[in-house]
């Protein structure tokens, strides 16, 4: 199978999905890259090999998944990855920039999550996205790949089509009634889409493997984000019973601040 080696050819999975597309048009405006955007099965050895012949040397691997199986997560989070840093050896993958998430801390004493804190995830979406970064360290030690692993917390924003501000606007529009698990005090950080695309790009160029924290606005509690709704719309708020074990999800970003010069540019929620 014949490589094309155009320089600076980045590859990004999950490019039809939420950040993805985002993604790609804010890549769109820069002519340092060529952009593939990786079509078929992350599953498939055939379709993995079509995506490096490209010539892609760096991967922003965004493609994963939230809801499932225990088995349904550990192939998108876990296997997939795993097919890309193999298979990308053979094909001379340079560096992976790996979507995160904030839910490899679990519940911690700390209000904000620190990136050297210990990880222990409480849900299974936390433990296979945990897996992934494992994996992709232990493989960057043995092959010299370079890395980035950004872990994010709640990403909104246009297009968006899971999360709680998601799942609140969809109530409201259903059917004019939001459904709250737990008592409202839960509290999560909350990132746009816009700043996620930012961080990822200023990612690009960064010189060494790491890890980094990305968010957006200061921690709001479910209730606080219930306030914010209410100025604009009328709703009924329902509370049952919390079936989610991650009760908070926050974020310390002052590493990404220094190091990667990121700072988010919308600084609260507007709905």
């Amino acid at each position: 199978m014949s490589i094309k080696t155009t320089e600076n050819v980045i590859g990004v999975t999950g490019a039809d999905g939420f950040i993805g597309k985002h993604l790609l048009k804010l890549l769109s405006k820069n002519n340092e890259y060529r952009i593939v955007a990786f079509q078929g099965d992350l599953l498939n050895e055939k379709d993995i090999e079509n995506f490096y012949a490209e010539g892609v040397t760096t991967v922003v691997h965004l493609a994963g998944g939230f809801f499932g199986s225990f088995n349904d997560l550990i192939n998108i989070n876990l296997v997939t990855t795993q097919n890309i840093l193999v298979i990308g050896k053979k094909f001379g993958l340079r560096k992976i920039i790996y979507s995160s998430s904030g839910a490899v801390y679990g519940n911690t004493r700390n209000l904000k999550s620190y990136e050297n804190d210990n990880l222990c995830p409480n849900t299974d979406y936390g433990f296979t996205k945990t897996c992934a970064e494992n994996l992709i360290k232990m493989y960057s030690d043995g092959s010299g790949l370079e890395y980035i692993i950004l872990r994010f917390p709640n990403v909104y924003g246009e297009d968006n089509n899971k999360g709680v501000i998601f799942n609140f606007l969809k109530g409201i529009r259903d059917n004019g009634k939001v459904t709250v698990y737990g008592d409202g005090s839960a509290v999560r950080d909350f990132l746009y889409v816009d700043d996620a695309c930012r961080a990822i790009v200023a990612s690009l160029n960064y010189p060494n493997s790491d890890i980094f924290n990305i968010s957006g606005i200061s921690a709001l509690s479910i209730n606080d984000l219930l306030q914010i709704l209410s100025s604009k719309y009328t709703f009924e708020v329902v509370y049952e019973n919390a079936n989610n074990a991650l009760t908070n999800l926050t974020l310390n970003t002052s590493k990404a601040e220094k190091l990667l010069k990121f700072t988010p540019i919308i600084i609260k929620i507007d709905l």
